[in-house]
This record gives structure tokens, C-alpha cells and sequence, in this order.
């Protein structure tokens, strides 16, 4: 297995093999136990070689036919990408895609005609579900405005009502948020919301919109421009552009006492010291917060993305494309396909069963998140929310149209100072829905 490492992922290597040094960890025993099962089992072992951009490294492999690597584990972005490029086998005639170890969500919206799928994401892996987009709340910030907190009462029982919607987010945010001593809105202030451009999409997505659909035929419908469309956009513009309310990464990177290059550094100083109360980051963030604030007394809650509105049934919260994972099989795999199907199941189903019960599933949710990392039954019970509502966007990462494509226009909008996004789609349309026909076409033709 080609996968991504570790110093992009923490869970790159050791979701497929265990590490010899970290003897104890809850979640290395458990891929150890799991990968002698199946050795004993069946005969396979597995192996894995890693890079920080697997989907490039094969390319050299593509070309030369060199069929070193049975499977590719790479982020969802990179992978879809390619599949015009024939670099993958159509999974439909080679796994039975309806198991309940293949998550179903992804099933659907990662074919984009609906009948073919090149990739999968589910239970046999860690870096797809480790990077699903959450809310996550400073609660001393929150309870240190006894009047927010009057008003709006416990967040955790907002989103069991079905009251945990953009406006009353947009509401609270407005509410906390200060100026600092200066009267400046910089790193020093406070902010309702913490976010980024990429937090736009997320925020749409938590409408359980994406910005094409299928139409149920075969095609697929660019959705922005209806009037569902416009009117969620509307709500999430008016609170991402307010600087008042939303400090995002792009305009903080460089500053704070670590710069980093796109701000997020930034985004976990200001919310870790009491600058933010909403955080718009990914399951992973739970982890790396829980270990780099145990010495600061900082408590913090999880909360799913908020809805559009109460008439909305369920929450949605969207997988970050840029890094959560998905599986291919490459066509220079051709000795060692049934083997290489074999064990994408065997992972999927003793993930989540073991004669031990100590799967890896187990161990990283229930164990590593819940018992380790959440601060209580409640932020539990959020995580449950979370991970049973993720959705996948991946038309997004689509380049229909010239910049900004279809995919970039949610930032390209909240950056331009205005909401022209109903004009800058009509200007656009043609070609986007050009390339959108192309897609498919090419899409139909593949093995």
C-alpha cells in the first residue's frame, strides 16, 4: 500500500501497520492485532511505503507500468482528479460496494455519472474519518458571557432542539465579539467565529447543499444559482464577511508567536487563549488541542456545523477534501487484484470486528476521541452527530471553468468585498456547464 505519511497525516502509516515503538498506544495494538488475524487467516501481510503526495509519486509508476503498489491510499481531491486518466479500475465488477464497511455517503457521490466508482472510503481506513468538518467552542469564553449564555442557553441542548442554525451561530458570534484594547480587529481581538475561505463551503455544505447535484439522469445540475442556493450563500457571506465577527486564516497568516504560512497556526493560538469562541476545524484538531492545551486549564466542547434552519432535519458536516483519503486500486495492478480486493474487505470488517472486540475502530473512536479526548458525555454525543452526518462535496474540486472555477467561487466571492455571486455564476455558466458535459463524457468512457 501506497499511503499518505505521517508528517501529513498522523494516521498515514499506522492505520495500515502497526509501529514497533509505540508498544501500548491503543490504536497501534489494535492495527497489530487486526494485521496478524488476517495473516494467520488468510496468508496476507501487509506493507506500506508512504509519501507526502502519494497520487504524484505513482505517476512515475503509471508511466513506466511498474506495478510495485497493489493499493493507493491519497486524499479525495487528488484521487478524483485523475480518474480520467484511466490510472484506476473501476471497483463496481470487484467489490460488493453495498457492504455496511463501505460508507454509503461516499459511495454515491464519489461516481459522478452514478454507475461507475473508482474509489471508496470506510471502515478499513482513519485518515478518511479523522478529517470531517465540526464546530468546536471555547466553554470558558462561552461562560464568561453570562448574558450570551442567558439568552441562548447550553449549546449542547441548541443542537438537540434543532436550534443550532446559521443564525443563531451568526447571533452568539456577533455577540462575543470584542475589539481589542486598540480598537483593532487583529490577532488580539475576540471573535465569534473562527473559520477560513475553504469555512464558506463548509457552512453551505452544513445546509446539506452541495454546488452541483445529480438530476437523477445520468447528469448533474449546478445548484448555486437556484433560489436555495442564493439564499443559504446569503446567510453564510453575511457572516464570513464580517470582520468584525469572523476572523479567518487568510488574514491572520504570518502573525502570532508561530507564523505559519496559511493561518491556521494562527486560528489554534487565538481559540487555545480565549480569541475565539466557534472554531471551524476537523475532528483531527480534538486530538492536537487536547494535547497542546493540558497545561493551560482550557476546556472545549464539540458542536456539529450548524444548520441552515430548524425546518432542516438533520445536521451535515462535510469531509475536508483536501485531506481526508480515499482507496484505489492502480491499473498496474494486474497479478494481485483478488488478493488486493480481499484485504480492502478483510480491513473494512475487522475494523469493527474482532474475536478480541478490541478493533481499530474502537480504539480510535471510542477510546482515543471519546475517552481521551472530549471533555464530557455531551461533546460524546456531538461526535456521534458528526460522524453520522458526514457528507462528501467532491464536485467542488472539479476545474470547471477558468478561475475562479465553480470550485473557488465561494472564496473568490467572500475575498472580492461583495456578494456578486449570482452574476459571476451567469458570467460563467456556459463554460462551467461545458466542462461539467465533458466530464461526463470522458467519465463514460472509462473501463
Amino acid at each position: 500500500i501506497l499511503t499518505v505519511s505521517s508528517d501529513r497525516h498522523l494516521y498515514g502509516e499506522q492505520q495500515f501497520v502497526a509501529d514497533e515503538e509505540l508498544s501500548g498506544n491503543v490504536i497501534n495494538d489494535a492495527v497489530a492485532e487486526r494485521n496478524n488475524l488476517i495473516e494467520q487467516l488468510y496468508g496476507l501481510t501487509i506493507e506500506v511505503d508512504s509519501a507526502q503526495y502519494p497520487s504524484e509519486e505513482m505517476q512515475n509508476y503509471f508511466l513506466s507500468g511498474d506495478a510495485r503498489y497493489d493499493l493507493v491510499c491519497e486524499s479525495v481531491d487528488r484521487m478524483v482528479t485523475q480518474v480520467s486518466e484511466n490510472h484506476y479500475w473501476s471497483l463496481d465488477d470487484l467489490l460488493n460496494l453495498e457492504d455496511p464497511w463501505w460508507d454509503q455517503r461516499s459511495v454515491d457521490i464519489l461516481s459522478l455519472d452514478g454507475t461507475k466508482h473508482f474509489f471508496v472510503s470506510g471502515d478499513g481506513m482513519l485518515t478518511n474519518v479523522d478529517h470531517i468538518y465540526l464546530t468546536l467552542f471555547n466553554k470558558d469564553l462561552y461562560d464568561t458571557n453570562a448574558d450570551v449564555k442567558a439568552e441562548f442557553g447550553d449549546l449542547y441542548e441548541m443542537v438537540e432542539n434543532g436550534t443550532f442554525t446559521l443564525d443563531n451561530f451568526y447571533a452568539i458570534s456577533r455577540a462575543v465579539s470584542v475589539a481589542d484594547e486598540n480598537g483593532d480587529w487583529g490577532i488580539d481581538a475576540t471573535f465569534g467565529n473562527l473559520s477560513h475561505a475553504y469555512g464558506a463551503t463548509i457552512m453551505v455544505n452544513g445546509a446539506g447543499m452541495g454546488m452541483v447535484e445529480k438530476d437523477g439522469q445520468g447528469g448533474l445540475t449546478v445548484t448555486v444559482g437556484t433560489q436555495r442556493g442564493i439564499d443559504v450563500f446569503q446567510k453564510v457571506y453575511d457572516l464570513m464577511s464580517n470582520k468584525n465577527v469572523t476572523q479567518r486564516a487568510e488574514l491572520i497568516a504570518g502573525q502570532g508567536p508561530n507564523p505559519s504560512t496559511y493561518g491556521f497556526a494562527e486560528l489554534e493560538y487565538m481559540f487555545v487563549n480565549g480569541h475565539g469562541l466557534f472554531y471551524n476545524t476537523t475532528v483531527s484538531s480534538i486530538s492536537i488541542l487536547k494535547n497542546s492545551s493540558a497545561e493551560r486549564n482550557f476546556e472545549f466542547g464539540v458542536l456539529p456545523i450548524p444548520k441552515y434552519d430548524e425546518a432542516q432535519d438533520e445536521y451535515y458536516c462535510a469531509v475536508n477534501r483536501y485531506q481526508s483519503s480515499v482507496l484505489g486500486i492502480p491499473t498496474t495492478n494486474t497479478d494481485n487484484l483478488e488478493a488486493t480486493t480481499f484485504l480492502m474487505n478483510a480491513l473494512g470488517y475487522y475494523n469493527t470486528h474482532m474475536p478480541s472486540g478490541k478493533t481499530v475502530m474502537d480504539a480510535y473512536y471510542e477510546t482515543t476521541l471519546k475517552l481521551q479526548s472530549v471533555e464530557s458525555n455531551d461533546d460524546a454525543e456531538m461526535l456521534d452527530i458528526v460522524f453520522n452526518n458526514r457528507i462528501y462535496d467532491v464536485y467542488t474540486i472539479m476545474p470547471w471553468g477558468s478561475y475562479p472555477t465553480l470550485g473557488q467561487m465561494y472564496g473568490s466571492v467572500l475575498t472580492s468585498g461583495s456578494n456578486n455571486m449570482v452574476s459571476l455564476l451567469e458570467s460563467k455558466r456556459q463554460e462551467i456547464e461545458t466542462d461539467i458535459q465533458k466530464t461526463l463524457d470522458e467519465f463514460a468512457k472509462l473501463n
